[in-house]
């Protein structure tokens, strides 16, 4: 994965009404930090940001740093980002630095691939348990995703950790820890259709039985 150009700039103000100003001025409130670096305070223009969100797809992502003010551009990774739970518009991000040289664990999107004989013939079903794996590796190699392929797989087989290479570094989770399984289609959908149609079916036979009305009996005044 290549990495992805991000410039930043010193903020001075901090605190919930100094970080609503900088959010309506059309920058993101941001702390950049590092085993080497002390947390400062930036802020990071928000279209730019969303721009590299949106391209990324919310994959992991290693950032190379323009830092306004500084020579050298350090190499940063996205540790958090605070977004409003209703709009998603984003209040805060932290960023990681890295030093160069040095292997990171990133959460790294799993890509399955291919089709069991199983699953094409409608009597099994993919269950995906986990969505990533955290890879260890240098930031500039670091993939943007890992592909399974699932297409050998038997009824109630199994991918686990120990049964991924992945194309650099190492995968650091559990080896034991379930990743994808086949498991037989279920027939839940239609048991219930069946069950709709048996209640429908009772429902037309009641509906032929007029129940009398009140005065319809005795038949004169």
């Amino acid at each position: 994965m290549a990495l992805v150009k991000l410039n930043v700039h010193p903020r001075e103000l901090t605190g919930k009404n100094a970080n609503r100003r900088t959010r309506a001025s059309g920058y993101i409130p941001a702390i950049f930090y590092g085993k080497d670096r002390e947390a400062t305070n930036v802020q990071i223009d928000t279209h730019e940001f969303t721009r590299i969100l949106q391209k990324t797809g919310g994959r992991s992502v290693i950032f190379d740093v323009a830092v306004a003010g500084e020579s050298d551009n350090p190499i940063a990774l996205m540790r958090e980002v605070q977004q409003h739970p209703v709009t998603d518009e984003i209040h805060h991000v932290d960023l990681l630095e890295i030093p160069r040289g040095e292997p990171v664990e990133v959460p790294v999107p799993l890509n399955v691939e291919g089709e069991p004989q199983i699953v094409k013939f409608g009597d099994g079903e993919v269950n995906l348990l986990e969505y990533n794996v955290t890879l260890r590796c240098l930031p500039r190699e670091l993939p943007e995703e890992i592909t399974v392929d699932i297409s050998e797989l038997e009824l109630n087989d199994s991918i686990y950790v120990k049964d991924v290479t992945p194309p650099v570094g190492e995968i650091v989770d559990d080896p034991e820890l379930q990743l994808v399984v086949i498991k037989a289609a279920t027939i839940l959908a239609l048991e219930e259709e069946e069950g709709e149609g048996e209640d429908e079916a009772a429902e037309g036979e009641g509906e032929g039985e007029a129940a009398p009305e009140d005065g319809d009996e005795g038949g004169g005044d």
